[in-house]
């Protein structure tokens, strides 16, 4: 974290958009098709009789905004920011790629579950868990089940895109 390596200026923003915008888009795309329960990040603050267009834009990039910043911290933490980190030119192959993707994805999942504990802890005014009351159990169950989904849309999208990234420099080898 003290003196990070980019070698790609715009792979962190890159990143960001896709954490931010692309991973929750897709997430809510499958909710919508399985009729899955809207996550509480997702619903809207106030009872409203008639939901205008677009109420769905603001709360997904609030959200996305929090994934991202996880994110960009397991980013750094792996140095995944690194040429080594996706530059599989010259038939280096995709294991390190592969490898940096999963230790930024590990340590953007434990920034994401530490994110979610102060969070519940902030909402209930101290520690909570399950058997206090049926509705810390609730909201523990609601928590842990909308972790889970952000981990796998996050994780997959993420991953499909650094892999993507990689493959742009194995097509420039190519192209020489």
């Amino acid at each position: 974290f003290v003196a990070p390596r980019i070698d790609d200026i715009g792979l962190p923003i890159a990143d960001a958009m896709v954490a931010q915008v692309v991973a929750p888009s897709f997430q809510i795309l499958a909710i919508s098709l399985t009729r899955t329960p809207i996550p509480t990040w997702l619903r809207p603050g106030t009872d409203i009789l008639f939901p205008t267009r677009g109420s769905l834009l603001a709360p997904t990039l609030i959200h996305g905004a929090g994934l991202a910043t996880c994110w960009v911290l397991g980013a750094l933490a792996a140095r995944a920011f690194e040429s080594e980190a996706f530059d599989v030119s010259g038939g280096k192959g995709y294991g390190e790629p592969i490898a940096r993707t999963l230790k930024a994805g590990a340590f953007a999942t434990g920034c994401l579950i530490l994110a979610t504990q102060i969070d519940l802890q902030n909402e209930f005014g101290g520690y909570v868990q399950l058997g206090y009351s049926d509705g810390t159990d609730v909201r523990i169950a609601q928590a842990l089940d909308e972790v889970l989904k952000d981990i796998v849309f996050e994780a997959s999208t993420l991953f499909g895109w650094r892999m993507y990234r990689s493959s742009l420099t194995s097509q420039r080898d190519e192209a020489e």
